[in-house]
C-alpha cells in the first residue's frame, strides 16, 4: 500500500466506525419480520370471532405488534410482542359494533404487513331501543307494532325471528315479527301496584342467522284506570267590602278534584251547597276533564256569597262529584269555608300645603278611618319614615278606630329660615295599626317668603297712632327680611304683635262705640278684650330685637295704654252710677259689683277689686236668700190652694166648688193667707231682680183669684137653695099642723057626720 493510501483507508475506517457509533442498533436490525395474515374474509356477528396471524422475527431482538381497524371493530390480540429469532402464531378477538359495516384490519411488524377483511351479517334492531310500551292498564291488556331495522346496512332483512326471553313477574308479553314488522301484546296482572315498572328483553335472529342473534330491552310500566281520588276543599274569604255598602259578599274559593288513576276522567257533574243559614254556593266554573298521572287534580271554582253579618268561623260546605268514566264512582265532599273579616285602613296618599310662609305656621286637617267596618283599629300609630325631621309636626291624631268609623288628623307646617326657600319638602308618614295593612301617606310643602300684605292691611283699616306706628313696624319687618337680616323668631313676634294690637283696635273701636251708644254692659267685654290684646302687645314688645322695633314699640304702647285707662274710667264711672242710683234689684247689685271689680283689676287696683268681688258675692248670696224666701211662700201659697181643694171645695167638670157654708170661715181664712203667700212671693222676687218669676207668680196667683170668684158664687147659690128647702120645709108644716086642728075640731063638734 503507498503512503498516499494509507492515511485515505485510515480516514475511511474511522468514518465508519463513527457512523456504527451515531447510529445504534444498526448492527441489531440486520435480518427480517414476515407477517401473515392468512387470506379470506371473516365474518364477526353479534359475538366475538378470532382469527390467526403469524409473524415470523429473524431479527436479534424483539417487534413489537400493531393492530389498526376500521371504524366500529376493535381488535385484541392475546399478545403484543415476538421475541427475536422467534416465529409466533398471534391469535386476534373480534368484536364489531351492532351497526358497524364491513372493514379491514391491518397487522404490522417491523417494517412488515398484512391485511384481512371483516364482513358483517344483517343485523336487526328496532326503530325505538330500548322499546317503551308504555302504561299497561291493571288487568287489561295494550299492544302494539314497532319497525324491524337492519343495523349494518351491509345486508338486508328477509325475515326476522323475535322471542321473549326474560319475562316480568307481574306482566305477560307476547312478540311475533312478521317481515320488518314487530307486533307486541303486553297484559299486567291484577292487584299490581300503580306504576309499577314493567321489564322484558327479546331476541331477534335475522334471516335464520344464530351468530346474528341480538337481544332488546322492552319496558312499560302499571297504570290504573280513571278514578276519583281526594277531594279537597279548604279556602278562605276574606269580607274586605264595606259592610255598610254591601249585604253579601261573593268570593271563588277552589274545590280541588283529584284523579287517582292515570287514565283521563271526564268531570260530568259538580254539586255543591251548605246548610248554614246566610251563605249560598254555586259551581261557577269546572273543568271538562282531569288528565291522569301527569297532571292528578284540577281546580273547580265556586261561588261562595255570605252574608257580611256572619262572624268569622269556619263553614261547612258538602256536594257530590260524578263522572262518565265507568271505573269512576260517584263521590261526595265535605270541606270548610273560613271567613275573615277584613280590615282596611282609609287615609290620603297625598297631602298638599302648597306654598307656606317662612313664620307663618299652617295647618291641614284630614282624617284616617277603617272603611270596611268589621273590626276596630287598635294602638293606630302615624311615623315619620322618611323625610326632614323638622318643620312639620302632627298636632292630633287618634290612637285608636271603631269600626267603620274616622277620626282627624292635624298636620302642622311651620318653617324658618333655615328653610330653603323654592324647594319642595317631602315627609313619608306610615300609618298603621293592630291587624291592619299599613298605609303610605306623602305630605309636601315648600317655603316662600312670608307676605306681611294682610296684616299690614289689617291694622291700616284703623286710625290713629296705634295702627300708624304698628304698620311702620310691620314695613321694617318687611325691608328686614327682604334684605335677610332677621330671625325666624323675630318674624313670629312681630306678627304676634301686629295680631295682638289689630286686635286691640278692634276692640277699643268697639269700646267707643258702645259708649257713645250708652251700651255699658255691652261695651264690658269689648274692654276686657281690648286689655287682654294690650297686655299681649306688651309681652312681644319686650322680646322685640332691634332700636327701630323698641321705639315704635313704646310709643304704640304708650298710647294705647292712655286710651284704654280712658275707656276703663268711662266703664268704671258708669257703674258707679248705677250703684249709687240706689234703683237696682239684688242681682243687678251683685252683677254690677262684679263687672266694677273687674274693670277696676284692669287698672291694676287689686286691693279695691278683691273688696268689690267680696261685695257681689255678699249680694249674691242676698239675692239667693231672697229667691228662697219668694219660693217658699210661694210654696206656702201652692199648700194653702191644695188644702183649700182637698178639704172645701167640691170640684164639677174641673172647676171648684163651695157648696158647704159651714166651712165659710175656714174658706175665707185659707183666702187671706194665699194671698198673702202670693203678694210676698211676687214682692220678693221683684226684689231680688226675677222678674220672669215674678211674672209668673203674679199670673198663677190671678188664675187663682178668678177661680176664687167662681166658688164666691157657688156658696151664695148654695146659701138660697138651703133658704128655699128651709121655707118649703116651714110652710108644710105649717099646712100640716092647720089640718090637724081643723080635723080635730070637727070630730069633738061631730060636723064630720053632717
Amino acid at each position: 500500500m503507498s503512503e498516499r493510501a494509507l492515511p485515505v483507508a485510515v480516514v475511511c475506517a474511522l468514518a465508519l466506525g463513527l457512523t456504527i457509533a451515531a447510529v445504534p442498533g444498526a448492527v441489531a436490525q440486520s435480518g427480517s419480520v414476515t407477517v401473515d395474515a392468512a387470506s379470506g374474509p371473516v365474518e364477526v356477528g353479534t359475538g366475538t370471532e378470532t382469527h390467526s396471524v403469524t409473524v415470523t422475527n429473524d431479527r436479534n431482538e424483539s417487534v413489537s405488534i400493531d393492530v389498526s381497524s376500521a371504524s366500529g371493530i376493535s381488535v385484541d390480540p392475546d399478545r403484543r410482542t415476538v421475541p427475536a429469532k422467534t416465529t409466533a402464531r398471534i391469535t386476534l378477538e373480534i368484536d364489531a359494533d351492532d351497526d358497524a359495516g364491513d372493514g379491514t384490519v391491518t397487522v404490522s411488524a417491523g417494517r412488515d404487513s398484512d391485511q384481512f377483511q371483516v364482513v358483517r351479517p344483517a343485523i336487526a334492531g328496532l326503530a325505538e331501543e330500548p322499546l317503551d310500551i308504555g302504561g299497561v292498564v291493571v288487568g287489561d291488556s295494550a299492544s302494539g307494532e314497532v319497525a324491524i331495522e337492519e343495523l349494518t346496512g351491509e345486508e338486508s332483512l328477509s325475515y326476522v325471528d323475535a322471542t321473549v326471553v326474560s319475562t316480568d313477574p307481574d306482566a305477560d308479553l307476547g312478540v311475533s315479527a312478521s317481515g320488518t314488522t314487530l307486533t307486541w301484546n303486553a297484559y299486567a296482572d291484577s292487584g299490581v301496584a300503580q306504576h309499577e315498572d314493567l321489564s322484558w328483553e327479546v331476541e331477534l335472529v335475522p334471516n335464520g342467522n344464530d351468530e346474528a342473534a341480538r337481544t332488546v330491552e322492552v319496558e312499560g310500566n302499571v297504570i290504573y284506570p280513571a278514578e276519583f281520588g281526594a277531594i279537597e276543599l279548604d279556602d278562605e274569604m276574606t269580607f274586605d267590602e264595606p259592610r255598610d255598602s254591601t249585604s253579601t259578599i261573593t268570593k271563588i274559593v277552589e274545590l280541588e278534584v283529584e284523579n287517582a288513576g292515570d287514565l283521563p276522567l271526564v268531570l260530568d257533574d259538580v254539586t255543591a251547597y251548605s246548610s248554614n243559614a246566610g251563605i249560598d254556593v254555586s259551581v261557577a266554573n269546572q273543568p271538562e276533564t282531569i288528565d291522569g298521572w301527569s297532571q292528578r287534580a284540577q281546580t273547580v271554582e265556586l261561588a261562595v256569597t255570605a252574608d257580611t253579618r256572619l262572624e268569622e268561623g269556619e263553614y261547612a260546605i258538602s256536594g257530590t262529584v260524578s263522572s262518565t268514566n265507568l271505573s269512576a264512582t260517584d263521590t261526595s265532599y265535605e270541606g270548610t269555608v273560613s271567613i275573615e273579616h277584613g280590615t282596611e285602613l282609609d287615609a290620603p296618599d297625598r297631602i298638599e300645603f302648597g306654598d307656606v310662609p317662612i313664620g307663618e305656621p299652617e295647618r291641614q286637617s284630614t282624617s284616617v278611618g277603617e272603611v270596611l267596618g268589621y273590626n276596630t283599629v287598635e294602638n293606630l300609630e302615624i311615623t315619620l319614615e322618611d323625610g326632614p325631621d323638622r318643620w312639620l309636626t302632627i298636632e292630633e291624631s287618634p290612637g285608636n278606630l271603631d269600626a267603620g268609623g274616622s277620626q282627624p288628623v292635624v298636620y302642622r307646617a311651620a318653617f324658618d329660615t333655615d328653610a330653603e326657600l323654592g324647594t319642595s319638602y317631602e315627609w313619608t308618614y306610615v300609618v298603621d295599626g293592630n291587624g291592619v295593612d299599613e298605609r303610605t301617606v306623602i305630605v309636601v310643602a315648600s317655603p316662600v317668603p312670608l307676605d306681611l300684605d294682610p296684616i299690614r292691611q289689617d291694622v291700616s283699616t284703623y286710625e290713629g297712632p296705634v295702627a300708624d306706628r304698628t304698620v311702620a313696624m310691620i314695613d321694617t319687618m318687611d325691608d328686614r327680611m327682604r334684605s335677610g337680616d332677621v330671625s325666624s323668631e323675630d318674624v313670629t313676634t312681630v306678627l304676634s304683635y301686629g295680631s295682638a294690637a289689630s286686635l286691640y283696635l278692634e276692640s277699643m273701636e268697639g269700646v267707643r262705640e258702645r259708649q257713645s251708644a250708652g251700651e255699658y254692659e255691652a261695651a264690658q267685654t269689648e274692654i276686657v278684650q281690648a286689655a287682654a290684646a294690650y297686655n299681649t302687645m306688651t309681652l312681644y314688645a319686650a322680646e322685640l330685637d332691634g332700636a327701630a322695633f323698641r321705639a315704635d314699640s313704646d310709643r304704640v304702647l304708650s298710647t294705647a295704654e292712655g286710651d284704654l285707662e280712658t275707656a276703663i274710667g268711662d266703664q268704671e264711672a258708669y257703674y258707679e252710677e248705677r250703684l249709687e242710683s240706689g234703683n237696682v234689684s239684688l242681682v243687678e247689685e251683685a252683677t254690677i259689683q262684679r263687672q266694677l271689680a273687674r274693670v277696676v283689676s284692669l287698672q291694676g287696683d287689686d286691693e279695691r277689686a278683691a273688696t268689690l268681688e267680696a261685695s257681689a258675692e255678699s249680694s249674691f248670696e242676698n239675692y239667693t236668700a231672697a229667691v228662697s224666701r219668694g219660693e217658699r211662700a210661694r210654696q206656702r201659697a201652692e199648700e194653702t190652694w191644695s188644702t183649700m181643694e182637698s178639704e172645701q171645695f167640691l170640684t164639677v167638670a174641673g172647676q171648684p166648688l163651695l157648696l158647704n157654708p159651714a166651712k165659710y170661715d175656714a174658706y175665707t181664712d185659707g183666702v187671706d193667707e194665699m194671698n198673702a203667700a202670693y203678694e210676698n212671693a211676687t214682692t220678693t222676687f221683684e226684689a231680688a231682680g226675677e222678674s220672669s218669676r215674678a211674672a209668673d207668680v203674679a199670673a198663677q196667683h190671678e188664675s187663682r183669684t178668678a177661680t176664687l170668684q167662681v166658688t164666691r158664687v157657688s156658696l151664695f147659690g148654695s146659701l138660697a137653695v138651703y133658704a128655699l128647702a128651709v121655707l118649703g120645709i116651714v110652710v108644710r108644716t105649717a099646712r100640716g099642723t092647720y089640718w090637724y086642728l081643723r080635723d080635730a075640731r070637727e070630730s069633738i063638734s061631730g060636723d064630720f057626720l053632717v
